[in-house]
């Protein structure tokens, strides 16, 4: 049994902004090593949680991708 497009267009999605998430925290490491007198804890925590939102999209990426959440049709 195959994705719908619909749900293959989600999973799709929701994998690009995962990556994008984690794309963004690398670039932010990047960033805060060269600006002098940067709070470096709080430059983790913003990366934990982008890391963290990101774990979640490609978590429900998965459940797509094995069924247990389905794309339905607008109303």
């Amino acid at each position: 049994m195959g994705i719908k497009k619909s749900s293959a267009e989600l999973k799709r999605d929701l994998k690009s902004v995962a990556s994008n998430l984690e794309r963004t925290a690398g670039e932010i490491s990047k960033l805060a090593e060269r600006i002098d007198g940067v709070d470096v804890v709080a430059v983790l925590h913003l990366m934990n949680r982008l890391y963290k939102d990101s774990d979640k999209l490609k978590a429900y990426a998965d459940e797509i991708k094995g069924g247990r959440i389905v794309r339905g049709k607008a109303e």
